[in-house]
């Protein structure tokens, strides 16, 4: 089929290979974009620790863990744009268990480190309060005593 422009050939070599860089040259650009997006949706929130009950360890611990959690994302993210790109769709066999597996071993990790600093804040608690860990009275009178 022939254009009504001069020296082009609907079927030429040269118009494929022009084409065919062009589409290439845009999926860079598009993955930057898309890695920018996912950016500017990892903000910083309140602490869910905001009260004095809790260690500033604790705010610590929760900012640390949020980071990791953003960083586990920005890795699947990573890991699903080629698998994207796939026309086979092969690649997502291999990139979305890995990804789960990743996500799962650091929630896992991070539940398991957030509750025991949330014990060694309770039990700060108790000892201020002069408790047990069952709520009964040691005998030790508390800060907030008419004793």
């Amino acid at each position: 089929m022939q254009s009504k422009m001069p020296g082009f050939v609907a079927g030429d070599a040269a118009t494929r290979k022009a084409t065919g860089r062009a589409s290439g040259a845009t999926k860079p650009i598009v993955a930057l974009a898309m890695l920018a997006a996912l950016a500017a949706c990892q903000g910083t929130s309140k602490s869910s620790f905001d009260n004095p009950m809790f260690s500033d360890e604790t705010r610590a611990l929760e900012k640390q863990l949020n980071a990791e959690a953003a960083a586990v994302g920005t890795a699947q993210a990573v890991m699903s744009m080629p698998a994207a790109w796939d026309p086979t769709g092969a690649a997502s066999l291999v990139t979305t268990p890995a990804g789960l597996a990743m996500r799962e071993a650091q929630r896992k990790r991070a539940d398991a480190m957030m509750d025991a600093q949330l014990a060694k804040d309770q039990a700060a608690f108790y000892r201020k309060y002069g408790l047990n860990p069952d709520g009964s009275p040691t005998g030790r009178k508390g800060p907030l005593s008419v004793d």
